[in-house]
């Protein structure tokens, strides 16, 4: 008798997503692969979403719908997790969308390897439409050094996950984080698993002019990001074991290092020159440039850094007007 296709759990947190949800809904309808669930969490909805999810889950039987108050992301993505019977999870955001094989391409690659992670590769589309496929090296294997080099480019919602290694290992999303909470989640899966994939963009990140990510980021944004990234480092100094653990260590340092470099960046744009002399005296970054130097960083980290180390308001004055009036027709070094 032929194998029962195995269960996938769809997670979606949902808050505030009435213009959009009913999409990403529509591209699960059209998945070759129909042995799925989809685990609705609205997270505190203040418009009309939480009517649209229940009137959807009256006309689909394969649908939990639990209602929280606001509580974030994290939250509403563990509780997801919680609430599964698949085998498999899957996560998707409540505006993003799958091609309609993801499901039956990446399960496939799973078969083929029995493997407890496999991903593929994704899409941006712009506000205005416009499709970008995003570079990936679609490496396999052990790839956490890989993934914290940044040689190539993948999304956790374009992840097919056995849900026993969250269980067993304890994999979850961090709570009181409002971004980048995926990142700890996904170096964790990267420490636990191999990892193989399909070769193809199955997955549509979808931007919208005002979201979290398109929309300037303030500076406990940058702040609590920054953190998130330390927060990675802490769990690989008391969780990663094999024998290239130093070379793993500074790659997740260089990891703060560049992100740290980039929220002062973005502090010289806004003329923000007070936060960087604070930023300088009270932090461990000019700790971290003794130890990287040119090392680990690529080429326009270096220059700005520079720009950062010359610890100098005229100097960043000028790159102010580099980056509001001239931008790519001035080089300054």
């Amino acid at each position: 008798m032929k194998k029962k296709m195995p269960l996938i759990s769809i997670i979606i947190p949902v808050y505030n997503s009435s213009q959009f949800i009913l999409s990403t809904l529509a591209s699960l309808e059209a998945q070759s692969y129909n042995n799925y669930e989809i685990i609705l969490i609205n997270d505190g909805s203040t418009d009309n979403s939480l009517d649209i999810l229940e009137n959807y889950k009256k006309k689909h039987n394969n649908v939990i719908l639990y209602n929280q108050k606001n509580s974030g992301v994290s939250v509403a993505r563990n509780k997801g997790i919680e609430l599964s019977n698949g085998e498999f999870i899957t996560f998707l955001d409540s505006d993003d969308t799958y091609s309609p094989k993801f499901l039956e391409k990446i399960l496939c690659r799973q078969k083929e390897e029995n493997a407890d992670l496999v991903y593929c590769g994704y899409n941006i589309i712009s506000a205005s439409g416009k499709l970008k496929a995003v570079p990936c090296l679609f490496k396999e294997g052990y790839i956490l050094n890989f993934y914290l080099q940044r040689n190539g480019y993948f999304h956790f919602s374009g992840m097919l996950i056995r849900k026993k290694i969250l269980l067993e290992k304890q994999i979850y999303f961090e709570i009181d984080r409002n971004i980048s909470e995926d990142l700890l989640f996904t170096v964790q899966l990267l420490n636990n698993c191999n990892c193989y994939c399909v070769k193809e963009n199955l997955f549509n990140y979808i931007q919208h002019s005002g979201s979290v990510m398109s929309s300037a980021w303030s500076e406990n944004k940058w702040l609590s990001d920054i953190e998130g990234r330390k927060h990675i480092l802490f769990y690989l100094v008391n969780n990663y074991d094999k024998n290239d653990k130093q070379e793993i260590l500074k790659l997740a340092s260089a990891c703060i290092f560049q992100r740290e470099i980039s929220y002062l960046i973005d502090c010289v744009k806004k003329m923000k020159y007070k936060n960087i002399k604070y930023y300088l005296e009270y932090s461990d970054f000019n700790e971290k440039a003794r130890l990287f130097e040119k090392d680990k960083l690529n080429k326009k980290d270096w220059e700005k850094f520079k720009i950062i180390n010359r610890n100098n308001k005229m100097i960043w004055f000028l790159y102010t007007l580099y980056y509001r009036i001239f931008r790519l027709n001035v080089k300054f070094f």
